[in-house]
């Protein structure tokens, strides 16, 4: 991707992140009727914020994918959630890292609404478990232990979780 998100070229995801170049994540936050929304916790040995509370989905737009494709995907595949109606809620660019690894990305941002009783079928080698949280905990939770939080999550919230 360009500083226009448009594609120059494909690279992996780790090359990606070794060179600092820009690429497009799809985040998806799972909501039910009273707003309380669903994290996944990523498991103890995955590369990128270990262990930590992340965005209900979220992945790398792989090339020839739309933002939509992908969000529709990582859905499926890391939560077991298909055939969801989603709606776009926003888009940013963001600058960040982790460890030696530069995290250069264009964000879609895209929220669902289920029940509260709604079953997920989560992908081992990914995620831990899942949880309904209330805005408020996922808010104290940015405050008061930012390290237990992945940038998605942060990023979320700051901007379209006033």
């Amino acid at each position: 991707m360009n500083e226009h998100d448009e594609p120059v070229g494909v690279a992996s995801i780790k090359e990606a992140q070794e060179k600092g170049l820009i690429h497009r994540i799809a985040r998806v936050m799972v909501e039910d009727k009273a707003g309380n929304v669903l994290l996944q916790k990523r498991v103890l040995n995955s590369s990128l914020f270990p262990g930590r509370w992340d965005n209900s989905a979220a992945g790398h737009v792989d090339a020839g994918e739309s933002y939509h494709q992908a969000a529709e995907r990582e859905l499926s595949e890391e939560i077991g959630l298909k055939g969801v109606k989603l709606k776009e809620i926003g888009y940013y660019h963001h600058k960040s890292s982790f460890e030696d690894r530069k995290l250069d990305r264009f964000c879609r941002v895209y929220k669902v609404t289920v029940s509260p009783d709604q079953k997920f079928d989560l992908q081992p080698e990914e995620v831990s478990e899942v949880r309904w949280f209330t805005q408020d905990e996922v808010k104290d939770l940015i405050t008061e232990h930012p390290e237990q939080i992945t940038d998605g999550v942060l990023d979320v919230f700051r901007r379209f979780y006033p």
